[in-house]
């Protein structure tokens, strides 16, 4: 019943778009994100342990217009990701922030570990790399591969190939061998799925963070790239570089190097929602994963 639900909202959003393009999608979008959010209790259950952190002083309605603003930007996201996948032809204004540091990595040789995070426009800020000289995968489960075939749905070529993270090994034999031909791996820094973390802070909380980038990048010697993506308008977007570092386990025992490694992902997350407070699409108490 769920599947079918989504299948029709998916289908209400598509004729939207056909019938009066982004605008009337947008339009469409706020009355029902407005009565979502003040009807349903769920998104501000789900949102509470960011915005309580995030907006410590906010009052009783305050909370609630953020939630509403961020509940809002995802469903934004959303259209913006199927108007991708419909219309091949349309363009958003894309731009790389530290695009020259990426491309100096690929002339050197070197393949790169793009760590992102679910925030922002991150499934569109994937097309922003398509025109670099060098192929891009991306390291994705089975939910997310589900998502990027509604991103390129209809008759949109994808522009990077996908890793199956929950094949052998999580996908790690498979991209450390991409990493040696001098190719670029993308992959989730936010969420642990299973997989072992190290300790760090986050927004004034202990959180347990994915080491798996940071194991490959040690041992494939590859520098990592930590990158967020955020809507800076209704047609504009960018994708930027917040930090860049090479792992070695050599320097420090592993889980000194591990903890620094994840120490410096949540410091530039940090200061992403410092910028982008209402572009955080992570709907569950992540400081428990």
């Amino acid at each position: 019943m769920k599947r079918k639900a989504e299948r029709l909202g998916h289908l209400f959003f598509y004729l939207m778009l056909h019938l009066g393009g982004q605008r009337l999608a947008y339009f469409v979008l706020q009355p029902i994100i407005f009565t979502y959010v003040l009807f349903s209790p769920t998104p501000h259950k789900n949102l509470a342990p960011y915005i309580s952190k995030r907006f410590p002083d906010a009052s009783w309605f305050d909370k609630r217009i953020h939630a509403y603003k961020i509940v809002l930007g995802m469903g934004k996201m959303l259209i913006d990701r199927a108007l991708l996948g419909l219309k091949p032809d349309h363009q958003f204004k894309g731009v790389v922030e530290g695009l020259g540091d990426i491309q100096d990595i690929i002339r050197s040789g070197s393949g790169a570990i793009i760590v992102l995070a679910h925030v922002g426009t991150w499934q569109t800020a994937m097309a922003h790399l398509e025109g670099l000289d060098t192929d891009v995968h991306a390291i994705m489960n089975h939910d997310e591969e589900a998502v990027s075939k509604h991103f390129y749905e209809m008759e949109r070529r994808r522009s990077f190939q996908t890793i199956d993270a929950d094949g052998f090994m999580g996908g790690m034999i498979e991209a450390a061998d991409i990493l040696t031909k001098g190719e670029l791996v993308l992959i989730m820094g936010d969420r642990a799925m299973g997989g072992k973390t190290a300790q760090t802070s986050f927004l004034g909380e202990r959180i347990n963070l994915p080491v798996a980038a940071y194991n490959l990048a040690a041992i494939t010697n590859t520098p990592i790239v930590i990158a967020f993506s955020a809507k800076t308008g209704t047609t504009c977007h960018v994708l930027k570089v917040w930090d860049i570092f090479q792992p070695h386990f050599s320097d420090h025992d592993r889980k000194t190097e591990l903890n620094r490694c994840v120490s410096r992902f949540s410091t530039a997350l940090e200061k992403y929602v410092e910028h982008y407070p209402h572009q955080w699409y992570n709907f569950f108490n992540i400081w428990q994963q």
